[in-house]
């Protein structure tokens, strides 16, 4: 009778062994998030998103202070202005009262020589006749020579006025146009940063910084995790090792979640470490165990953190 009641013990003992299959491992969601944070410091205005909230790519996230990038967009407007009026008016040459005057120095100077033309004429018909003496033919002369290197000149002071500046200074004025454009583009491009938009779609998992505060490069506003960066990470006993290959599928379950839910092994680590406490029992925590993650086939399913079960197939 004794013996009898010992099998039934050992019996219930053994139909209670609730130990899992060799093949069923417990692992947990981890996302490689992204931080993202402005190029620029400045103060953080406006938050368009909140902790779980999930966005879409393109969508704008934060915005800084602008109000210093608009002056300096500005002001690299109104010196590309005044670059090119400064390039046109060495292209075209003198200004219309410059033009002018010369125009009339050069209508005096003709009207003079036109005269004096008429006076030397003269001089010599009365000089032929004898009634004048040849030394007045030779003062008229003299003067007519004397006005007509004054129309000369009065030409080329016209014919300078009109021409546009010399190469090198038009090449100058060009090249000053160039670099108010690069300025211009750089001003753009400031202003365009202080405003912060998704790089991909997501879920916001942590913010960091709230309006009002300062934030830079190196001080993240908040953290975003697509769902192709999320993987399930899972520990496989020394022993089991064999049995798991890179591309290999295997089915992931999860509370309240679909029962279709494959994933691929696609990290296999080569060096062997303690099984951590948060995943196995106070007697496994001995044991050595390789890291191994998968990438699920459907991300969104999951959450961060999230614990799941991992089935080799």
């Amino acid at each position: 009778m004794r013996l009898l009641s010992i099998l039934s013990i050992a019996l219930l003992l053994s139909s209670c062994d609730t130990s899992p299959p060799d093949n069923i491992f417990q692992g947990y969601v981890e996302g490689h998030q992204l931080n993202l944070a402005p190029r620029s410091t400045g103060i953080l205005r406006t938050l368009y998103v909140t902790e779980g909230e999930k966005v879409a790519a393109g969508a704008i996230l934060f915005t800084l202070d602008s109000e210093r990038a608009e002056a300096q967009l500005d002001q690299a407007l109104a010196a590309r202005s005044a670059s090119e009026a400064l390039l046109a008016n060495l292209r075209k040459g003198g200004r219309v009262e410059e033009i002018h005057a010369a125009t009339q120095s050069l209508r005096q100077a003709e009207a003079s020589l036109t005269l004096a033309e008429k006076t030397y004429q003269r001089s010599k018909e009365l000089v032929d006749s004898g009634v004048v003496a040849i030394a007045r033919l030779d003062q008229d002369k003299a003067a007519l020579e004397t006005l007509r290197a004054s129309v000369t000149q009065a030409q080329s002071r016209l014919d300078i006025v009109r021409l546009p500046a010399r190469d090198n200074l038009i090449t100058s004025a060009e090249h000053d146009v160039e670099v108010r454009n690069a300025t211009i583009l750089l001003a753009k491009a400031e202003l365009n940063d202080r405003s912060v938009t998704a790089p991909a779609a997501g879920r916001i998992e942590t913010i960091f910084r709230r309006t009002g505060e300062t934030t830079g490069p190196t001080q993240p506003v908040l953290a975003l995790v697509p769902p192709e960066q999320k993987r399930i990470r899972f520990f496989v006993p020394e022993g089991l090792l064999a049995r798991v290959h890179f591309g290999a599928s295997v089915t992931l379950g999860c509370d309240n979640c679909p029962n279709d839910l494959m994933g691929k092994i696609t990290f296999i680590s080569n060096q062997a470490e303690f099984t951590p406490p948060i995943i196995f029992t106070e007697k496994e925590r001995a044991k050595l165990v390789y890291l191994i993650e998968a990438q699920p086939e459907k991300p969104e399913s999951f959450l961060n953190g999230q614990p799941v079960s991992v089935t080799l197939q």
